[in-house]
């Protein structure tokens, strides 16, 4: 069953129901007085009503017995019905304007629609009404963040912290915001907690493991990311931790290499150059569209022990090895392609030795 909704415009209001000092339409008494009887008059009948009063209309939202208000809001926010939630939030509010759950509640809506600054209002009356809410804090730090008041920012989400050092998204956005600023270090520790509070939040596990990568701490990074990839697939984060790892990868490439340049790597790319003149334009595309379907699930181009099979080309590879051939076939099919590699150098001295300048 779903809420009864209707308007009433203000002038149809008989105002002989209310209260001698409340008869005066416009006024704070006016609208608290009219709010107020249709509150009694709903439950004088075993129903629950949220009212809000605006210069024009009177808005009355009518909830059976049966359906409880609250419940059925949190309902419309948790499966993503923002905008639906809206007039119930506002009404809420305006139904029981020192509820510091409902103002944050309609604080959080507000910023989740790009209403930054009436979030923060909405929210800063929830921390008035109850100064130890802690999630209302870190509301106004997200909604600060979006309007790019990073100071005020950092304020808020301190605050929190200091109320709740265990506020997991306290610590995830401060953490995101020093790194923002990159100051990776002192990000650390927040986007730890973060992590240890939030173990199933797919933002704290990602933000933990670009922070490491920053860091220099590559292994415990790759770890996180491939983590973040097999627990959470669908997840647009997942995306971001592949890149996080092709960046983890390139930098153990070149690590392992000879003041940067992959002696192997060129070795690959140039006896893939002579493969392809062998095989043809049409084959060497075929070659490396493989690879590339075959590098969405992962090539591991750090343990030379692992092999891989194509079905386009005869024999067992690398992952590095791979890697280098795809590189070589996108630079003659298309060269600006991303290919999650930079072997230019090692490419343009395959080229030299092919061409025997080198």
């Amino acid at each position: 069953m779903e809420p009864y909704r209707f308007s009433l415009p203000i002038h149809q209001f008989d105002v002989q129901l209310l209260p001698l000092a409340a008869r005066t339409i416009g006024s704070s008494a006016f609208k608290n007085a009219v709010i107020m009887h249709f509150v009694r008059q709903y439950l004088a009948n075993g129903e629950h009503a949220l009212v809000s009063v605006d210069d024009k209309e009177i808005h009355v939202i009518s909830f059976p017995g049966n359906l409880d208000p609250h419940q059925f809001v949190q309902s419309l926010l948790q499966s993503g019905r923002i905008k639906e939630a809206l007039p119930y939030l506002e009404a809420g509010v305006d139904t029981n304007p020192t509820d510091a759950e409902a103002l944050y509640n309609l604080g959080i809506a507000y910023s989740e629609l790009g209403r930054y600054e009436e979030a923060v209002m909405r929210l800063k009356k929830a921390v008035e009404n109850d100064p130890r809410h802690g999630n209302a804090w870190v509301g106004i730090g997200v909604a600060y963040a979006r309007l790019k008041r990073i100071n005020d920012a950092m304020d808020a989400l301190n605050k929190a912290i200091q109320l709740d050092p265990a506020n997991g998204y306290a610590q995830r956005n401060i953490g995101g915001l020093l790194s923002m600023q990159e100051d990776h270090k002192s990000a650390l520790p927040h986007l730890r907690e973060a992590f240890h509070q939030l173990p199933n939040d797919p933002q704290a596990n990602y933000g933990l493991a670009k922070c490491l990568e920053r860091l220099g701490e590559l292994q415990e990074a790759d770890t996180l990311y491939v983590t973040l990839i097999e627990r959470f697939p669908a997840s647009p984060i997942a995306e971001l931790a592949r890149e996080g790892r092709t960046s983890i990868a390139n930098q153990n490439l070149r690590s392992n290499g000879v003041a940067g340049f992959r002696p192997d790597a060129m070795m690959y790319i140039l006896d893939a150059l002579s493969t392809f003149e062998k095989l043809g334009p049409k084959r060497r595309q075929e070659i490396a569209v493989e690879i590339a379907l075959k590098g969405q699930s992962g090539l591991d181009i750090n343990d030379p022990d692992k092999k891989y099979s194509l079905k386009a080309l005869p024999g067992e590879f690398s992952g590095l090895h791979l890697l280098a051939i795809m590189y070589a076939a996108f630079q003659q099919i298309d060269p600006t392609l991303d290919v999650g590699a930079d072997f230019k150098a090692e490419y343009q001295h395959a080229l030299k030795l092919q061409a025997g300048d080198a």
